[in-house]
């Protein structure tokens, strides 16, 4: 599934939040929030492009935010050792 990278996240950031930065993009299938940063995995690859030219640089809770393709493998199934959760 397509991964993205959000980069440059605000410390108050919280899931509902990325959720609705990101609603209009199609279907969330998880939120993995990390410490400034996190991933947002797709349903469709498509979706997930739309998202990245459109909403990097854009702001989210007072912070201009990096969007971008996730770039490696994912580390284990709970992305990159964070929280999973279902998103959708």
């Amino acid at each position: 599934m397509p991964r993205v990278y959000v980069g440059k996240l605000s410390s108050h950031v919280r899931e509902k939040d990325i959720q609705r930065f990101f609603s209009g993009y199609g279907k969330l299938l998880e939120v993995d929030l990390k410490n400034g940063y996190g991933f947002v995995e797709f349903e469709d690859m498509r979706d997930a492009d739309d998202a990245v030219y459109e909403l990097n640089g854009k702001e989210l809770c007072g912070e201009r935010v990096v969007i971008e393709h996730a770039r490696g493998p994912r580390r284990n199934g709970y992305g990159y050792s964070g929280r999973k959760s279902a998103a959708g």
